[in-house]
């Protein structure tokens, strides 16, 4: 693995900044401005709350099969949520994965959850991969918890949302099933959040067939400008301080070339290879790096290669989420801009939706806070 050029270290489940050690032209310089990531599990395999929850809102148990490829297509459903949610500063996701009949589906394959705003807006609030089932029975189950907190505003009264299954493995006696219970508990909160903004959404136009962007192909590339490219947002004066999550997942098994790295033999990119992404904040280069890798080695017991390396997640797991800071200023945010460059690389494909072709599903939010 080419964890043996780049020296990365973790610290439990949430993946420390990086120090890259490739040359850039851009020279990193000091800014108002500071990138920092936020170490933050990205899930629990535990509830991570002692207290008892105050509400707690079961879906129905989904089952997952392939819906289709665009967002008309994804499976909606509604949920009455607490209509106030302004006693509550905690909100976690109970998330199970589950059989449907006698055994889960054969494939480990996307699952994305959305919540709809009251804007009529999408936001991902969750993402997960479907274990390979061939090992577990009908009684089989596994549960994970995330906390979504920040996204309070967007969860309460009668609330809409959407799942979509990139899988064609569900059959009449098998496939995934998925339930999310919301639970909410009470408390003085230390911030509200009070501005949520999309910067990067592959869900809504992916190139690649598979709601993601595909990476290196020439005309199609994930760095266009209306992809990856830069994005100018206006923070509200009320924003004292700035988030972002980062949900970027690699797919495929091109055999391309990663341009910043000599006679680096590709591993099947982008499922399999790792990457880092860097931030250019107001036309700054940023010291902080993300890195787009995940340790499977503890992993558990399934069928397939669940024991393998990939970019971002795991199968049978919710993905890796990174979250990072954004200082500000003295004088305050106001108008900036803000882009996403990850390494310079270039498909062995032609087509944006070739077979195999690298690509990363991308979702990527901001938060703004009162305090």
């Amino acid at each position: 693995m080419s964890r043996k050029i780049f020296n990365v270290m973790f610290l439990g489940l949430a993946l420390l900044v990086c120090s890259c050690t490739k040359d850039k032209e851009t020279p990193r310089i000091p800014t108002p401005y500071k990138v920092q990531q936020i170490v933050r599990a990205p899930f629990y395999f535990e509830n991570p709350e002692t207290r008892t929850p105050d509400v707690s809102v079961a879906s129905e148990v989904h089952r997952l099969s392939f819906f289709g490829w665009g967002e008309a297509n994804d499976k909606a459903f509604t949920m009455q949520l607490p209509d106030d949610v302004s006693s509550y500063n905690r909100v976690l996701i109970e998330y199970r994965m589950g059989p449907w009949e006698k055994m889960p589906g054969e494939w480990d394959n996307t699952t994305m959850l959305f919540v709809e705003n009251k804007d009529g807006e999408r936001f991902e609030i969750a993402r997960a991969i479907t274990p390979y089932g061939n090992s577990f029975g009908q009684y089989w189950k596994k549960i994970f918890w995330l906390d979504v907190t920040e996204f309070l505003p967007m969860l309460q009264g009668e609330t809409k949302f959407y799942l979509y299954y990139g899988g064609w493995d569900a059959r009449d006696n098998r496939g995934h099933t998925v339930t999310v219970t919301f639970h909410y508990y009470k408390g003085k909160r230390t911030r509200n959040t009070v501005f949520v903004h999309k910067l990067y959404d592959s869900s809504r136009d992916g190139n690649s067939g598979y709601r993601a962007w595909c990476y290196g192909v020439e005309g199609h590339d994930i760095e266009d400008e209306s992809r990856l490219g830069l994005r100018t947002i206006e923070v509200p004066d009320n924003v004292k301080s700035l988030e972002l999550r980062v949900a970027i997942t690699g797919h495929g098994h091109d055999q391309g070339k990663f341009l910043e790295r000599p006679g680096y033999r590709t591993l099947n990119a982008a499922e399999f290879d790792e990457n880092f992404y860097e931030f250019v904040v107001n036309g700054e280069l940023q010291e902080a790096v993300g890195h787009i890798f995940y340790d499977n080695s503890t992993n558990y017991k399934q069928a397939g290669t669940y024991l393998y390396d990939r970019a971002n997640w795991a199968p049978g797991n919710p993905i890796n989420v990174q979250y990072w800071s954004i200082e500000a200023p003295a004088e305050g945010y106001g108008t900036m801009t803000l882009d996403i460059n990850l390494e310079e690389f270039k498909s062995a494909m032609t087509e944006p939706n070739a077979e195999g072709v690298a690509q990363y599903i991308t979702e990527v939010f901001l938060f703004g806070f009162d305090k």
